[in-house]
């Protein structure tokens, strides 16, 4: 029998975790994103001019600019993920160059984040196309409710199995190669729900922020196009570090309580 997860002292350990720490999280997140970001935009502008000044317009070009700026975002977030696990699992603080982390263990855990996520990809084809199916041989398919149907049921699926398999990454972090995939989906069995209440709680989370921003860049945009536009993309992104180092701080708490056996 595993542990079961107690969801609001999971959810509110790990809010405190960063509003104590916030001030670390910044130290080793902001220059990852001071370098990530520019090369991103490089990497968008070339590739703009290579389709002629408009990457819609070549689907090819598109999808190559999607993949490499997701893969450095990745790594970034791998690089910073590594730092903060071992700080608050470890209380280890990196130097200055520690803080752009390129060892074994970042390199591991960014694998495993592609790894991870080519998992959930069959684990969603595996669930949608029975209901693709299903759709297709009564009156669901025409129903615009359709899409509606398979984003409750396939993201909720994803989002439990996406957590259960990644508290095998602070395990990665501190150098454990004793804790595999098999290993986090075994010591989460018993918490299907628990983790799947977390992941509707970060759902949501970001959910909430986009529709708080979206209100207030239209009620913004009323006074200016442009002022609307700015506080919009600032809002975005502070929005995106701060669920992102929260995540984060959800994998720890969940490998301290089923791996390490820690209470909050």
């Amino acid at each position: 029998m595993t542990r079961k997860l107690p969801v609001g002292t999971c959810i509110g350990h790990a809010i405190n975790s960063v509003r104590h720490n916030i001030v670390y999280a910044f130290r080793i997140s902001w220059p990852w994103y001071v370098v990530v970001i520019p090369l991103t935009i490089i990497v968008s502008l070339v590739l703009s001019a290579a389709a002629g000044g408009d990457l819609t317009q070549n689907q090819g070009l598109a999808f190559l600019n999607n993949m490499i700026s997701g893969l450095l975002l990745g790594f970034a977030f791998a690089s910073i993920a590594v730092n903060w696990h071992r700080y608050i699992l470890l209380d280890e603080v990196p130097d200055s160059r520690g803080i752009f982390r390129l060892d074994d263990k970042v390199w591991r855990y960014f694998g495993n984040i592609i790894l991870i996520f080519l998992i959930l990809v069959v684990a969603g084809f595996l669930v949608g196309i029975p209901l693709g199916i299903i759709a297709a041989l009564t009156s669901l398919g025409a129903s615009p409710l359709f899409p509606l149907l398979l984003f409750i049921i396939i993201v909720p699926v994803a989002g439990t199995i996406a957590l259960r398999l990644s508290v095998k990454l602070p395990a990665i972090a501190l150098g454990r190669t004793d804790f595999g995939l098999k290993n986090a989906f075994a010591v989460t069995r018993d918490s299907n729900l628990p983790i799947f209440l977390v992941a509707l709680f970060e759902i949501v989370c970001l959910l909430g922020s986009l529709l708080l921003i979206g209100l207030l860049a239209a009620a913004l945009n009323q006074l200016s196009p442009a002022l609307a536009i700015a506080v919009a993309y600032v809002l975005h992104f502070a929005a995106n570090w701060i669920i992102t180092i929260f995540s984060i701080t959800v994998l720890t708490s969940l490998y301290g309580f089923f791996a390490e056996g820690r209470d909050f």
